[in-house]
């Protein structure tokens, strides 16, 4: 059975399949939250409470590591504008093409 998702008015309601419950760790009627893993893939968890010991999942790690690669792109001039991009992008096809950013 596939997770369903079925939205009533301003109400979002997502049923989620009990094996994938059981692989969380999770009871039905549990509160559980979706999280991004490091690979990109969505996982279920429980959400952290002030009482509770944060879930390690190697989110934090991964979204810093990708910020740091990011800034160091930005030093190494690996970097353009959104408004080159746009202007790149506007005149493709036109018979004045901008040539490649980088």
């Amino acid at each position: 059975m596939a997770t369903q998702i079925a939205r009533v008015g301003g109400t979002v309601t997502v049923e989620i399949p009990e094996e994938l419950l059981q692989r969380a760790n999770l009871a039905v009627d549990d509160p559980v939250e979706w999280t991004l893993t490091p690979s990109g893939e969505l996982a279920l968890r429980a959400p952290e409470s002030a009482e509770e010991a944060p879930i390690e999942d190697g989110y934090e790690e991964w979204a810093q590591a990708e910020i740091e690669a990011v800034l160091a792109e930005i030093e190494a001039g690996k970097w353009v504008s959104g408004e080159k991009v746009r202007e790149w992008v506007q005149s493709m096809g036109t018979d004045h093409d901008l040539p490649q950013l980088l």
